[in-house]
């Protein structure tokens, strides 16, 4: 699997909850942002092709463990779509119920 495999999963899977898309292919990274409030940055690493991801909080912490668990390494679709789900999972529950039917009605309707 490649970055732009890896982007056509994402961009699948989160639809409109993401926007502003970049890619750094040399590094094999995606990012973009989340319900309009969280960065999200994710891609493959080391020898293996590793699947990576976190929220990017500040200049200096990203968040990588989600309620005790960090993100699959398997890079194949399935595992990368489990992933993906406790990023949105995470990013949901830290949004308030009225942000988010709002941002529904906006964007997702």
């Amino acid at each position: 699997m490649d970055i732009r495999d890896l982007l056509k999963i994402i961009e699948s899977f989160f639809g409109k909850k993401a926007k502003q898309y970049m890619i750094e292919s040399e590094k094999r990274e995606i990012s973009c942002l989340l319900y309009d409030s969280f960065q999200f940055k994710c891609g493959f690493e080391g020898q293996y092709g590793n699947f990576n991801g976190g929220i990017i909080v500040g200049d200096s912490y990203v968040v990588t463990k989600f309620f005790g668990e960090f993100l699959s390494l398997n890079n194949d679709e399935e595992s990368i779509i489990k992933s993906l789900e406790k990023v949105d999972q995470y990013c949901r529950l830290r949004l308030p119920d009225k942000f988010l039917n709002a941002y529904e009605e906006a964007y997702l309707t």
